[in-house]
């Protein structure tokens, strides 16, 4: 008999017991099938665990690269700032220049040769506030820029992570 008897025995044996027998029978021919279900579905479960976390991994870099690009901009709103508020005081001083201007043309029509003095220094006074009128403009325009190319990165990296979502998603059994 041997090895290759013993199914043949355990049949017999349970066939003898009748519907306990029968009963015994199915369960022996049923568990296995449950073990290896379980087997296949732990496996599945495993899978899925490892996706979910490589998921929650490149979500997180995703709000880190947004935190980060939040901290620019405001990194950048805060020098834009800076700047508006020189450009306001650069526009006081153009306005006080030109009112000296203003004021040195009435005495120029009089005459007044220390008048003219007094409207070379108002010139003066309005080509400092051009200049630093002109050096705030170009401090804003590159702060802009700078907020521009930290968006266009921040859109580049989330589209990315984006695709890559995607392909995870469509690779992913159902």
């Amino acid at each position: 008999m041997g090895a290759a008897g013993t199914p043949e025995i355990v049949a017999q044996t349970l066939a003898g017991w009748g519907p306990a027998g029968a009963v015994i029978a199915v369960l022996l021919t049923t568990i296995p099938v449950l073990a290896g279900a379980i087997v296949v579905l732990f496996k599945a479960n495993n899978r899925l665990h490892i996706e979910r976390k490589e998921e929650l991994a490149r979500f997180s870099k995703l709000v880190e690269a947004n935190n980060a690009a939040l901290t620019k901009v405001a990194e950048s709103t805060e020098e834009r700032n800076r700047v508006t508020e020189a450009l306001a005081e650069a526009i006081k001083v153009q306005a006080t220049a030109f009112e000296m201007v203003n004021q040195r043309i009435e005495f120029y029509h009089e005459g007044n040769i220390e008048k003219l003095k007094d409207l070379i220094s108002a010139f003066a006074a309005h080509a400092e506030a051009i200049r630093v009128l002109t050096g705030s403009v170009t401090l804003a325009r590159d702060s802009s820029a700078a907020a521009a190319t930290a968006a266009t990165e921040l859109k580049v990296k989330i589209d990315s992570i984006a695709s890559k979502i995607d392909g995870a998603l469509l690779r992913r059994p159902r």
